[in-house]
C-alpha cells in the first residue's frame, strides 16, 4: 500500500534559551513557520510532515525546553487578546462550531468506507456475513487460548450453547 504523506499543523512553545530554536522550527517546518516571542518564551505555529515523535527527538537532541502539541481540529483551541498574535500564530479565531453538527454515526460510516478502499474489499466488515462458530470451535479455541482470551461474541456464544 502506497504510504500518504500527511502535513499536520503543530504548535509549539519554547521556553529558556530559545536562541536557536526559530532555526530548529524552520528545519523541521514544511513551509514558514508564525512566531511570537518574548524574553525566554517562543510560542511557534508551523507545518510539517514528521510526526511529533521525530520532531520531539530532534528537539531532545538539541536539548531545548518545549511543550508540543498537534492542533488537529476540534482538539484544540486558543484565544488570544492580542489580535495581532492570534492572527500571527492561527491565522484568526478558532472556529471549532462544526463539531456540534458533526454526527457520529454519519462519520464513521465514511470512516470504515473510506477504510474498506484503502484496505480493499478482502477484509470483511460485515457482522451478518461472519459465520457463527459452533460449540466444538469455542472449546478448541479455549484449549489453545484460554477463556480469557474469547472475543465478547465468542463469550455470548459459549453462554448461549451452555443454556
Amino acid at each position: 500500500m502506497k504510504e500518504r504523506i500527511m502535513i499536520k499543523s503543530y504548535c509549539l512553545i519554547g521556553m529558556g534559551d530559545i536562541t536557536d530554536l526559530k532555526e530548529d522550527i524552520t528545519f523541521v517546518s514544511e513551509a514558514n513557520a508564525n512566531y511570537v516571542c518574548g524574553e525566554g518564551l517562543i510560542i511557534a505555529t508551523f507545518r510539517s510532515s514528521l510526526h511529533i515523535a521525530e520532531i520531539e527527538e530532534f528537539l531532545n537532541m538539541n536539548e531545548r525546553s518545549f511543550i508540543i502539541f498537534e492542533m488537529t481540529p476540534g482538539f484544540f483551541s486558543a484565544s488570544i487578546k492580542n489580535k495581532e498574535f492570534q492572527d500571527s500564530l492561527f491565522g484568526g479565531k478558532i472556529d471549532n462550531s462544526f463539531l456540534t453538527s458533526f454526527k457520529m454515526v454519519e462519520g464513521l460510516r465514511e470512516m470504515v468506507d473510506s477504510l474498506k478502499e484503502e484496505i480493499g474489499e478482502d477484509f470483511n466488515f460485515n457482522k451478518e456475513d461472519k459465520k457463527e462458530l459452533t460449540l466444538n470451535e469455542i472449546l478448541d479455541k479455549i484449549n489453545e487460548v484460554g477463556l480469557t482470551n474469547l472475543t465478547l461474541q465468542e463469550k455470548e456464544l459459549l453462554e448461549k450453547y451452555s443454556n
